[in-house]
């Protein structure tokens, strides 16, 4: 079982998924919506960091091929203009060097493309909350 979002009185939290495969962007966002977020999608590192700035979401989740340019440099770039900013970096085959460039552009922690959705969000909402909470 999942656990459920922290909830802040007249809010729901909110999540902006960047995700270049939308079809799997559009299940993991119907995932987090069942659970009570709000959640906005895009392909774009550009419109997701427009999004940051304009909503102020508990979480960004960035795939590392995004449509305009890598999720590394969109996360390096949205911890610049937001600091505090929780970002998940979702990569095709996270290595060591993969972890280190996560942790060097900000990112909260960096997860597997590969694993279902339900298994990404598990691991998002836990290591996400954590941070946040």
């Amino acid at each position: 079982m999942l656990a459920q979002p922290e909830r802040t009185p007249g809010r729901r939290p909110l999540l902006i998924l960047a995700y270049a495969d939308s079809t799997y962007a559009s299940l993991a966002g119907r995932y987090f919506r069942r659970l009570g977020w709000e959640v906005h999608l895009t392909s774009s590192g550009t419109e997701a960091r427009r999004l940051a700035r304009t909503l102020a979401p508990t979480v960004v989740v960035l795939d590392t091929d995004l449509a305009d340019e890598s999720g590394w440099l969109t996360c390096d770039k949205l911890r610049r203009e937001r600091p505090n900013q929780k970002v998940v970096l979702v990569s095709p085959n996270p290595n060591e060097e993969g972890r280190r460039l996560a942790e060097f552009v900000g990112a909260a922690t960096l997860v597997c493309r590969g694993v279902g959705v339900s298994s990404l969000i598990e691991e998002v909402l836990g290591k996400a909350l954590q941070a946040v909470g």
